[in-house]
């Protein structure tokens, strides 16, 4: 196949429904600035739209260009954040591109089964994300305090070798004293708020350099929260912050975002 050729790319699946009219939905552009439409293949419809020849060279090209890969990604999310604000949307993985409609409606007929199942697993819920952070500042302080009593007179009254001892002794300690208060908070938060979720999904730690924060983070989560729940679920992240608060600890929530920490699809392309 060249470059040349039509190619169209995928984004995601919807449900498609007795009287469901698509060709209402508002009208979104994709990746290239075309405009994302349904292809119907029931009971499914997927998202898609044309990718003009010029910027449908292989992928391995294009992996090659990071400026244009950041720009596809972001339309990708885009459009499927676009979906999410009025339907429930099962996200494909980014690069789903086929050569034509038929191929396409292939892909669904193939998949039909596991792409049905998922959809229904995720139906009606978004997902929201949950980041846990910790003051170095606020809490240090607070434990050195509480296993201070007694160890700083210790420590004054010691010698120098036998001083410079106990000072490590009590870092130890209060070192192991952070550790278990910031494995306990995370222990407590993910109990409550698995509680309220449908799913969850551990993510990956950012650095300071992505969540452009003075504190550090802990933990990061994603919850798949129903619709009917979400007010539910922002309560026990209000409980939490209140909590937490003085422990040094703090939650950052963002979202609502399409469920794609619970949907690790790909169509194939062709």
């Amino acid at each position: 196949m060249s470059a040349a050729e039509p190619r169209i790319y995928a984004y995601g699946i919807v449900h498609l429904r007795d009287g469901d009219n698509l060709a209402s939905a508002p009208s979104v552009h994709g990746v290239c600035g075309s405009t994302v439409r349904a292809l119907p293949c029931a009971p499914l419809a997927a998202l898609i739209s044309d990718l003009p020849a010029q910027a449908g060279a292989p992928l391995e090209e294009v992996w090659h260009d990071p400026d244009r890969i950041k720009g596809m990604i972001l339309d990708h999310h885009r459009v499927l954040q676009s979906v999410a604000d009025y339907r429930t949307v099962l996200p494909l993985r980014f690069g789903a591109v086929f050569s034509d409609e038929g191929r396409v409606a292939t892909a669904l007929v193939k998949h039909r089964q596991a792409l049905w199942e998922t959809l229904e697993r995720v139906d009606g819920a978004r997902e929201w994300g949950v980041k846990i952070f910790w003051g170095h500042d606020r809490l240090q302080p607070r434990l050195t305090r509480d296993s201070d009593a007694g160890a700083q007179t210790q420590i004054e009254a010691a010698s120098a070798g036998r001083a410079f001892f106990l000072r490590r002794q009590m870092e130890h300690r209060v070192g192991q004293d952070i550790r278990e208060a910031i494995i306990g908070r995370i222990i407590d938060s993910r109990r409550l708020l698995s509680a309220a979720a449908r799913a969850t999904a551990t993510l990956h730690i950012q650095p300071p350099a992505i969540h452009r924060r003075a504190d550090e983070m802990v933990w990061n989560g994603a919850y798949l929260i129903a619709r009917d729940r979400e007010d539910g679920f922002f309560a026990v992240i209000d409980t939490l912050r209140d909590l937490s608060r003085p422990s040094g600890f703090d939650y950052e929530l963002n979202g609502p975002w399409a469920p794609c920490s619970f949907a690790d699809l790909s169509l194939g392309g062709a």
